[in-house]
């Protein structure tokens, strides 16, 4: 099929594809290198027509890079031209897996959602819905913890008096994240074995819990997002409850526990000295774990170049 006599476009080719080229997508790239938004939709249109005053009909990934790089350069962004730049290379060689964790309503979709758009990972997927998946193998009867929520998973403890001085939610807490992690696992070992990258958000990532060999790979990123205001953070459930289905009362009716689980994750984070966010404002939260990001690819690229 001729993508170019059905599109009227430029037609970039990629190694196992090809596709029109996308003024939005290239300005989510700037926007990840730290460009404005309007400044990187601007230079987004300006590379566009550059190549249609050439009449090129299509056009490699590398040189679009390239085209790019040398662009920003002659404006004057050398140091966004150069995060871009590094942003490409590491993509291309690496499939990168970021893990967001927080407890439930903090907003671990959200700013999972938003990276993956600024960073073009085609994958993100909710620790609930991995659960949701091994409940479909894994009978109630079985594994009557797995059915629970991970606030009212402490109900599924065989032994509930049995908890060793440990407060019974944080211990049901931690069993329930025990099982999820299986699945999380899995996922992580197929999307490194495939080489596609992606992002995996969700209350049941917590520092300490996931095996070792994966908190040594460079290219798996833990990043943990809180919400220290109570207020805000029942407000956050009333906004979710006005776009989705998930009733706002559940979530109140164990907020307790809830904040109780999330001063636990942020303890576990400053434990194992992974990053904490404050998600306060959408935008912010999103350029800290940007930068984050960022100086994990810089490590990756300076030990490539050795």
């Amino acid at each position: 099929m001729d993508l170019k006599k059905i599109t009227n476009k430029i037609i970039v080719k990629g190694k196992n594809y090809d596709m029109p080229f996308s003024k939005g997508i290239l300005a989510r790239s700037l926007t990840a290198a730290g460009m404005k938004p309007s400044e990187a939709y601007y230079i987004a249109k300006e590379i566009e027509k550059m190549l249609n005053e050439k009449r090129v009909d299509t056009i490699t990934k590398d040189e679009i890079r390239r085209i790019v790089y040398e662009y920003l350069l002659s404006k004057n962004y050398k140091c966004i031209a150069e995060k871009y730049l590094l942003w490409r290379r590491i993509l291309k060689k690496h499939p990168i897996i970021i893990l967001i964790g927080g407890a439930s309503g903090v907003g671990t979709s959200t700013i999972a959602f938003e990276l993956a758009s600024r960073l073009g990972i085609p994958s993100v997927i909710g620790t609930d819905s991995i659960r949701e998946v091994m409940r479909g193998s894994v009978s109630k009867d079985l594994v009557p913890m797995l059915y629970e929520s991970s606030y009212t998973a402490w109900k599924a403890l065989r032994i509930p008096s049995e908890t060793n001085d440990k407060d019974i939610h944080i211990l049901g807490f931690e069993r329930h994240v025990e099982l999820v992690l299986v699945g999380v696992e899995c996922l992580i070992d197929r999307s490194l074995k495939e080489g596609l990258s992606v992002i995996i958000e969700g209350t049941h990532i917590i520092p300490g819990f996931m095996k070792e060999k994966y908190t040594k790979m460079p290219n798996i990123i833990t990043l943990i997002l809180t919400l220290s205001s109570e207020k805000m953070h029942k407000e956050r459930f009333a906004a979710r409850a006005k776009i989705t289905s998930r009733p706002m009362e559940r979530y109140l009716k164990h907020f307790k526990i809830i904040r109780k689980i999330n001063d636990y994750i942020v303890k576990k984070a400053y434990e194992y000295d992974i990053p904490v966010i404050e998600n306060i404002s959408i935008s912010e939260s999103v350029e800290k774990c940007l930068e984050v990001i960022t100086e994990r690819f810089i490590y990756l690229d300076k030990n490539e170049s050795k």
